[in-house]
């Protein structure tokens, strides 16, 4: 398994950089401008930064998470929701988890507490690219609802197709799948599809072998 190194990061100059580059966050633009309200915390040290998910580790899921929130007249975060998913809910709920918990100063005035302020957190792993295994071509079985398997997609779940997570053994059979955002019907039948494909790791791909991989399986329209 990659041992690479994980940086979790509230990227709150990561906000500065989305506001020049509007293009890399256009639905988040106008909050952005509004960054977040450091000088507002009743200390640096009242909020912190997360605690790495244990099942994220082991899968390597990377991802942005950006949340916007609202601070209340004691100082307590308010109306913390999740504005542009990382794409996997593990993350996601880490954020929010991390964020109720800073603290700001008591008895702001109308207009700091009716601002709707954002914060950023990165995931990333550092260390060199992961060389994951890669779908061999034609090896899953002939599904009524699904029509094939995009490797390394993050697109997240929708009618089109089932985001997926998973762990991929030495014989390419892929194990422990995780599906984000559908119900368990649907979950467990997109496991089923993807433990019926073969896996296996080009030899001739730069970067760190790993066991995990994702992406999206595909859904046959009705």
């Amino acid at each position: 398994m990659n041992k690479k190194k994980i940086a979790v990061a509230t990227a709150l100059a990561g906000l500065v950089l989305w506001t020049i580059a509007p293009s890399k966050a256009p639905r988040t633009n106008r909050v952005l401008a509004n960054a977040f309200p450091a000088k507002l915390l009743a200390a640096p040290s009242s909020c912190t930064t997360p605690e790495w998910p244990k099942e994220a580790r082991r899968y390597e899921v990377e991802g942005i998470t950006l949340l916007h929130f609202h601070i209340n007249a004691d100082g307590a975060i308010e109306d913390a929701r999740v504005a542009a998913s990382s794409s996997w809910k593990l993350l996601d709920d880490a954020a929010l988890a991390s964020l109720i918990k800073c603290k700001f100063k008591a008895n702001l005035d109308e207009t700091e507490r009716d601002a709707t302020f954002p914060i950023q957190f990165v995931w990333t792993l550092a260390g060199p690219p992961s060389n994951r295994p890669r779908l061999v071509p034609d090896s899953c079985a002939a599904s009524p609802r699904f029509s094939g398997f995009e490797e390394f997609n993050r697109t997240p779940s929708s009618k089109d197709g089932v985001l997926v997570r998973f762990l991929v053994t030495a014989d390419g059979t892929a194990t422990g799948v995780k599906a984000e955002g559908v119900d368990d019907v649907l979950a467990s039948a997109a496991a089923d599809y993807i433990a019926s494909c073969t896996f296996a790791t080009d030899p001739t791909v730069p970067g760190e072998k790993t066991d995990t991989a994702f992406g999206r399986v595909l859904r046959k329209r009705p």
